[in-house]
C-alpha cells in the first residue's frame, strides 16, 4: 500500500521534492569541505542564528515529536510537566556553566576531555560511551513508525529508505551539510506543526469540546503516571550536560558568546514545540474518544495520524516533510558525531602512525557508516520509543557524567583510575540492572518495559527499567572515589596537535 486515506497526490510529491532537496545541498556542499576540521567542527566558525537552527533540529527529533507525543497520549500534561521543564532547566544550566569552559578549552570532541584530563585509557572509553550514546536508533525507529503508517512499508525498510537519504548528504558534506539543511528543517518542522494543532482543535469542535472528550487526569500534572516513572523520565535529562552532539555544536560556534546565545534563544523555541507536541497529543487522545481516529491506535502513532486527518492536501505533505526533517536532523548530527568518536577518539590514539587529515575524514565517514548500521539494529530491541530513549540517556550519564564534571569543575586530585572505575562500575551497573529486570520482571505492554514486583516484610515493591538510573548513577560516582583514593594524581601534558 502506497496510499494513506489521509493524503493527496501533491503530498507525496511534496515529500519527493524535499528528499531530493536534501540531497542536493549534501551534495554541493561536498565540494566545500576541505579538511577534517571543516568536515567535523564546520571550522568553528558558526553563528548564532546557524546555531540555533542546528540546535533546535538536531535536539527535538522523534523522540520528543514521537515519543513526549507518545506519553501525553497515555498520560497528558505531565509530557509537559514532569518531563520537558526539567530539560529546559538543564540546558539553560549548560548555557552558562558549560558554554565558556568548553569553546575556550578548544576541545575537538567530548571524549577528548576525558583524554586530556585522565590519560589515553579514559579518552578510549569515553569515545565508546559516545559512540553508543549518538547511536541514530531513535530518528530510525521514529522513520520506520512514519514510513509504516504513512506508506505501509514495513517499518524496517521504511527507515532503510528515509535514513538512508540523511546518511548519504551527512558522508558528502560533514557539519556544514548537517547545519545548512538543519536550517531548512528546522523551519519545515516548526512552522507545520504550529499549523496543524490550531487546525487539530478546530477539527474536533474547539477546546472545550476536545477538553470534554479528554480523560480528566490529562490534566493533572502528573497525571496518573507512577512518581516514581515520572522522576525516572525527568531524570534522563541530566544526560544533556555530557550529550555529545550538545558538545560538538558548542566547540563548533565562533565563540562562547554565540554558543550561549544560541543555547538561550533555542530555549525559548523548545518550549513553544514542547506545548505544541503535548496538545496533540492530547488531541489525538479526544479523537479516539469520539470515534474520529481508530480505537486501537497505537500511542506511538498518535499525534502522526491525528495531523494528517486534520491538515488539507498539500499541507499533509509539508508536515510529512517536517516529521522527515525532524528525524534526520538528528540522524546526520549524531551520526557525525559517532564517526568522530570512530576516528578521532579511538582510531587516532591507537594508531602507530601520525594520521593524517584526509586519513581522519576518510575513517569519520567509515564510522557515519558504522554508527548508521549499529543504530537501525538497536532501533527494533525495544517497543517503545521512551524505553529506548531512557536506556542510551541512562548508559551515558552512569559511565562518563561524574568523570567530566570532575575535570572541568574540581581542581583537586583527579587519577585515571578514578576515571576508569566509575566509568566500568557504571557500565556494569546499567547492563546487569536491565538484566536483572527483565529476568524476573513483566512486560508491560502501555509502556513498552519490564516491571520487577517483590513483596519484603509484607510490603510490595516495583521496579521498573526505567529506574535504572536511580541505581546505577550512585554506583558511578562511588566508584569514582575508590578510584580517586586508590590511583595516582594525573598531570595532563599540553594540548597536542591532531596527529
Amino acid at each position: 500500500m502506497l496510499t494513506h486515506p489521509f493524503l493527496y497526490w501533491i503530498d507525496y510529491v511534496v515529500l519527493g521534492v524535499y528528499l531530493l532537496g536534501m540531497l542536493a545541498i549534501g551534495y554541493y556542499i561536498k565540494l566545500k569541505v576541505p579538511n577534517f576540521e571543516e568536515f567535523l567542527v564546520a571550522g568553528r566558525s558558526m553563528t548564532t542564528p546557524i546555531l540555533v537552527c542546528t540546535l533546535a533540529s538536531t535536539y527535538y527529533g522523534l523522540d520528543v515529536l514521537f515519543g513526549t507525543s507518545e506519553m501525553s497520549f497515555n498520560n497528558g500534561v505531565v509530557a509537559f510537566f514532569g518531563y520537558s521543564q526539567l530539560s529546559l532547566a538543564v540546558y539553560f544550566f549548560a548555557a552558562f556553566a558549560l558554554s565558556e569552559r568548553l569553546r575556550d578549552a578548544k576541545f575537538t570532541s567530548l571524549p577528548e576531555i576525558l583524554e586530556r584530563h585522565y590519560g589515553r585509557a579514559a579518552g578510549l572509553l569515553g569515545g565508546c560511551a559516545s559512540l553508543f550514546y549518538s547511536l541514530p536508533a531513535l530518528a530510525l525507529f521514529g522513520l520506520g513508525r512514519m514510513c509504516q503508517v504513512v506508506f505501509g512499508f514495513d517499518a524496517r525498510l521504511g527507515a532503510l529508505i528515509t535514513g538512508g537519504v540523511a546518511l548519504l548528504y551527512t558522508l558528502w558534506g560533514g557539519l556544514w551539510a548537517v547545519a545548512i539543511t538543519d536550517t531548512i528543517q528546522f523551519v519545515l518542522m516548526c512552522v507545520t506543526l504550529a499549523i496543524a494543532i490550531p487546525l487539530l482543535m478546530q477539527n474536533f469542535g474547539g477546546f472545550e469540546a476536545a477538553a470534554a472528550s479528554i480523560p480528566a487526569g490529562h490534566f493533572a500534572w502528573f497525571g496518573d503516571m507512577p512518581i516514581w516513572l515520572v522522576l525516572a523520565y525527568t531524570a534522563t535529562g541530566v544526560s544533556i550536560l555530557v550529550d555529545p552532539g550538545f558538545y560538538q555544536r558548542v566547540f563548533a560556534a565562533s565563540s562562547a558568546r554565540q554558543a550561549r546565545n544560541a543555547m538561550l534563544l533555542s530555549m525559548l523555541i523548545w518550549f513553544s514545540y514542547d506545548w505544541l507536541v503535548v496538545a496533540g497529543g492530547m488531541l489525538a487522545a479526544a479523537g479516539v474518544d469520539i470515534g474520529v481516529l481508530p480505537a486501537n491506535l497505537h500511542p506511538n502513532d498518535a499525534l502522526l495520524t491525528a495531523v494528517m486527518y486534520a491538515l488539507p492536501a498539500g499541507l499533509g505533505g509539508l508536515f510529512l516533510a517536517g516529521v522527515l526533517a525532524t528525524a534526520m536532523s538528528t540522524i546526520d548530527s549524531y551520526s557525525l558525531v559517532a564517526g568522530a568518536n570512530l576516528s578521532y577518539d579511538i582510531y587516532r590514539p591507537l594508531a602507530t602512525h601520525r594520521v593524517s587529515d584526509s586519513e581522519l575524514v576518510r575513517m569519520t565517514k567509515l564510522g557515519i557508516i558504522l554508527s548508521w548500521t549499529l543504530g537501525y539494529m538497536l532501533a527494533y530491541v525495544f517497543d517503545k520509543l521512551m524505553a529506548l530513549w531512557v536506556f542510551q540517556a541512562t548508559a551515558l550519564t552512569s559511565t562518563v557524567l561524574v568523570p567530566i564534571f570532575i575535570c572541568l569543575f574540581w581542581k583537586g586530585k583527579k587519577t585515571p583510575a578514578a576515571c576508569i572505575v566509575s566509568y566500568v562500575a557504571g557500565l556494569i551497573s546499567v547492563v546487569a540492572f536491565y538484566l536483572v529486570v527483565a529476568y524476573y520482571g513483566e512486560s508491560n505492554e502501555t509502556y513498552g518495559t519490564y516491571i520487577w514486583t517483590f513483596s519484603v516484610g509484607g510490603a510490595e515493591f516495583e521496579i521498573w527499567q526505567e529506574y535504572s538510573l536511580f541505581f546505577t548513577f550512585p554506583i558511578s560516582v562511588i566508584g569514582f572515589l575508590i578510584g580517586n583514593c586508590i590511583g595516582e594524581n594525573y598531570v595532563p601534558p599540553a594540548p597536542e596537535e591532531v596527529r
